[in-house]
């Protein structure tokens, strides 16, 4: 945690940088665009720019700009180690990283270019931290104790006495201002020293009085009167004047306190898990302030009807009803609970698949949850799916299962290969399409049948995710972007290219897509810090919302919707939803990409649900009508052969994107329509 100006900002371990600029810290905002990873190490501010440090990607600055969006920029040029664990700003323009195992290292051009400090007492050093102290910076080895440069960092001297010369485990020091003391911490506890911005032999005391037994310290901080301590036992206090260290830890959920910063009259605390935690200073009395603070590891995700969300995290299973505002631990009877792989809905029984587990289902949106296993070959369980007459899992070895939920679980792996590995399913027609990574793409009947490979035209067998509208079925894949195939001739070919501009622009690949889903007339596909949707079969990709929240550093793995919104799942910053009415809205047919089918009329369109169909080939015949919702539901059928050519349709339905679909016998035809 670093303060800059009114802005603090936070570091994490999975989930990338987020800030808070409300100066009694009541929300934060995540800033995870163009981090090529989440494994926060370090942040610094020149005064000018943002800076962060990563544990596996080097280092990021936060100068990017599309239009008012913002977004970090890899400025890794010089530097020999990616693995860099603390950093500090010198003036506006200079920044000093210290790094994992290649010593330090200097820019002096906002990050454009790295050197490396060529000293004798750093070079292949592990540099855990370091801070100014005035014009004097200072800094920690793992392994060779605290060193100091007059120089803005470009020699270095011994800042040791018998108390820290070559004691390994420095890992966190604090320079308070007003007192001139530095407190550092290594193997044989807390030491601290005076008079450190002038003198040269620094004089080191224990600084342990108050612990029974000292706690696994992790960051220390101060507001000039007193010094503050996070550990794996809490928060602790003592004034500077005299070290006396007492707990400080009233109204924390959790013990296990990772990072703490002073701003103002406010103690702020990060914990392990629990998130963020606000106190006055004067008085401690710790706060949650999670408010849009999503940082926690996510498993599975599944949404329904216009306000159910539902979340399986690190912490469990929770329920939403109202649009994500809230969440409702929903765990009896689910033992796997902190274990869900995947999450669905078959009607109104929600579905649970656990890792070690099996199945659980609930008939009461969560408040009680048992298993369902009969017939399983193992409990590890990958995916789960359900049209309208079955659920279906995939379970790790990739067999294929289907059950109604009433009895048991029947294996329907007749006709895959062996070792097959499904990845995704979807519904049309009474047809299951299932994608597999390897061996493309295969379809069966709902009802019994053995799978049947459809890949002709398909170029890249590796099939992450499959969905379908009325007309097509769309197969994505690992590295070759969404192909599509008409449903009546399975002939598979490329969509266009699959990519937004914002990342391409900071080299995210859109080819590799990672779940696909279909709802109000769009078919939508995810990648890496991207999500896609197109209205015209994949004759064009737009952006699926405004996208500068989505992390570019973590898995979009699924799509679900409520009636106004999209959600997706991210693995380490949980949910991420956007309004559906920023995407264009469908008003009609017009244009060929529009029009499915040429042979057949309908009018007016849009209607408030009163038509007319028309069969344009005066020969042929109406034999039979189904009119799909945008998911590709089936809301109306008609019950016998209607044998015309002219049929008037009066449907009460709710507002929205659907799909007509008319069979002559001969061929189906299809046709959007829209409800007003």
């Amino acid at each position: 945690m670093i303060v800059n100006d009114s802005t603090v900002y936070i570091g994490t371990e999975n989930g990338g940088v987020f800030e808070s600029v409300n100066s009694q810290i009541l929300s934060w905002r995540a800033r995870p665009v163009g981090l090529k990873s989440g494994k926060i190490t370090a942040l610094t501010h020149t005064g000018s720019y943002l800076f962060s440090s990563t544990a596996d990607s080097g280092i990021y600055r936060f100068t990017g700009y599309v239009g008012s969006d913002r977004y970090w920029e890899q400025v890794n040029n010089g530097l020999t180690q990616l693995s860099v664990k603390s950093l500090v700003s010198i003036d506006s323009i200079t920044v000093l990283a210290g790094t994992d195992g290649d010593g330090l290292f200097k820019t002096e051009d906002n990050g454009a270019n790295w050197n490396a400090i060529n000293s004798v007492h750093l070079n292949g050093q592990i540099i855990t931290a370091m801070l100014r102290a005035g014009s004097r910076i200072f800094l920690l080895t793992e392994a060779g104790g605290v060193f100091m440069s007059d120089d803005d960092g470009d020699t270095w001297n011994d800042f040791n006495d018998v108390n820290t010369q070559g004691m390994p485990g420095n890992h966190v020091m604090s320079y308070n201002s007003a007192t001139d003391e530095l407190i550092i911490l290594n193997h044989m506890g807390l030491f601290i020293a005076g008079s450190v911005s002038t003198t040269a032999n620094p004089v080191y005391t224990s600084a342990n009085t108050g612990f029974s037994s000292l706690p696994v310290i992790r960051s220390i901080s101060t507001d000039g009167t007193n010094w503050y301590l996070a550990s794996d036992d809490g928060v602790y206090s003592t004034a500077a004047a005299s070290i006396n260290w007492t707990m400080q830890s009233s109204g924390l959920s959790t013990q296990d306190v990772n990072a703490l910063v002073c701003y103002q009259n406010i103690l702020i605390a990060g914990t392990n898990g629990d998130g963020i935690y606000k106190t006055p200073s004067a008085s401690v009395a710790w706060v949650s302030v999670n408010t849009n603070f999503n940082n926690q590891q996510t498993y599975a995700m599944f949404t329904k009807d216009s306000t159910l969300v539902v979340a399986a995290t690190e912490k469990g299973v929770f329920v939403s009803t109202n649009l994500a505002s809230s969440y409702t631990p929903s765990n009896n009877g689910l033992t796997d609970s902190l274990y869900v792989s995947d999450l669905c809905f078959f009607g109104n029984t929600l579905m649970a698949s656990t890792h070690t587990g099996g199945v659980y289902i609930s008939q009461d949106t969560g408040m009680s949850w048992n298993a369902f296993n009969t017939n399983l070959m193992m409990m590890d369980i990958s995916k789960l799916f359900a049209s309208d007459l079955y659920a279906y899992l995939i379970d790790a070895n990739g067999n294929v299962f289907q059950s109604d939920l009433s009895a048991s679980w029947t294996l329907i792996q007749t006709g895959l290969p062996l070792a097959a590995m499904p990845t995704s399913m979807a519904f049309y027609g009474g047809n299951i399409l299932l994608g597999t990574y390897g061996d493309g793409v295969f379809m069966r009947p709902e009802a019994s049948g053995s799978w049947t490979a459809i890949n002709t035209g398909l170029t890249d067998l590796n099939v992450t995710s499959v969905t379908t509208n009325t007309t097509n079925l769309f197969a994505g894949t690992d590295g070759n972007g969404v192909f599509t195939s008409e449903i009546a001739s399975l002939n598979w070919s490329a969509t266009a290219p699959t990519s937004i501009s914002h990342t391409t622009l900071i080299g995210l690949d859109g080819t590799k897509i990672q779940a696909m889903a279909t709802y109000a007339g769009y078919v939508f596909a995810s990648y890496l810090g991207g999500l896609l949707a197109t209205s015209d079969n994949g004759q064009n990709w737009i952006a699926g919302g405004n996208q500068f929240n989505l992390p570019s550093y973590t898995n979009v793995k699924k799509i679900t919707f409520v009636t106004t919104r999209v959600f997706v799942s991210t693995d380490y910053n949980c949910l991420y939803s956007n309004s559906l009415s920023e995407l264009p809205v469908i008003t009609g047919i017009s244009g060929p990409e529009s029009n499915f089918n040429n042979d057949l009329l309908l009018s007016p369109n849009p209607s408030n649900g009163s038509f007319e169909v028309k069969l344009m080939d005066q020969k042929g015949s109406i034999k039979a009508i189904k009119l799909f919702d945008g998911l590709g539901k089936l809301v109306y059928e008609t019950e016998t052969i209607v044998m015309d050519n002219n049929l008037k349709f009066d449907f009460n339905i709710p507002s929205g994107i659907y799909f007509l679909q008319v069979n002559t016998g001969e061929k189906i035809l299809s046709k959007k329509i829209v409800i007003n």
